[in-house]
Parts: structure tokens; C-alpha cells; sequence
């Protein structure tokens, strides 16, 4: 936080949109003196104010903190929708994949209690079927 560079944010905003320094002070409730000292850089504003200046100037507190004007663009926009839609889709893959690792190994589980057991489960049968369909449908056939 530069106190000098926010104070002529501060300025600079408040003379565009018309106000003096009283003007400002009475929004948000301090005196002119007070708004003289930070415009100054010579004090900067208590936190407490930040928000009650921020509404009063159209401004985000980020802004003030960082003494410029923060451009937001459709192309900082569309960089934020798609790391977005990037997470999404790779937890989606990672939820996917741990669905698949517990379909897998129940399988194999279910194939080695038959072979041990030389008992073949009809429902046993019809997991594993299940599971290489949908191995096979979701892997081999999507990649074509």
C-alpha cells in the first residue's frame, strides 16, 4: 500500500465525479481535513472507511489498497471462465477416475473370491460384465 499513490487515486476520482474534498468527507462521515491528509499521502484511510469510500468513489476497496484503477476486460473474464471451467473438469475426471479405481478393484476382488472359492456368483458374473462394458464404452469407443 502506497500511501501517495492511493491518495491521488483518491483525488483523481473524486474531482471526475465532482465533489470537493467536504463533499467527500461528509459521505462517509469524517472531516475534510481527514481527506485532505490522505489525498496528501500523508495518512491513509482507517480501515473501517474503506468500504464507505469505496461505495462513495465507485471504486473497489482493491482498488483503493492498491492506488490504481484495476482494468477488468472480456478478456480477464474469459481467463477466469475457463480456469473455472478447467477446475470443473478436472475434478469431475478425478472423481471419474477414483469411481472407476473402486469398480475396478471390486471386480478383481470379486474374480479372485471365485477363483479361490471356485464358486461363480451370478451376480459376480454381472459385475465384471458391467464393468468391462463400461470400460469398454467409455474408453475405447470415446477415443474413436
Amino acid at each position: 500500500m502506497d500511501n501517495v499513490r492511493t491518495g491521488l487515486l483518491i483525488a483523481q476520482i473524486r474531482k471526475e465525479k465532482g465533489y470537493t474534498q467536504k463533499d467527500l468527507a461528509e459521505k462517509i462521515g469524517v472531516s475534510n481535513a481527514t481527506v485532505s491528509k490522505w489525498e496528501t499521502g500523508k495518512g491513509f484511510p482507517d480501515i473501517s472507511l474503506l468500504e464507505p469510500l469505496a461505495i462513495s468513489l465507485n471504486i473497489s476497496i482493491t482498488e483503493i489498497l492498491a492506488g490504481e484503477i484495476i482494468k477488468t476486460t472480456d478478456l480477464t473474464e474469459h481467463i477466469i471462465s475457463d480456469l473455472v471451467d478447467v477446475t470443473i473438469k478436472d475434478q469431475e475426471k478425478k472423481v471419474k477416475l477414483f469411481n472407476w479405481i473402486v469398480a475396478i478393484t471390486v471386480a478383481l476382488i470379486y474374480i479372485i473370491a471365485s477363483l479361490i472359492t471356485m464358486k461363480w456368483e451370478i451376480t459376480w458374473i454381472i459385475w465384471v460384465v458391467y464393468c468391462v462394458y463400461r470400460i469398454s464404452t467409455e474408453f475405447v469407443f470415446k477415443k474413436r
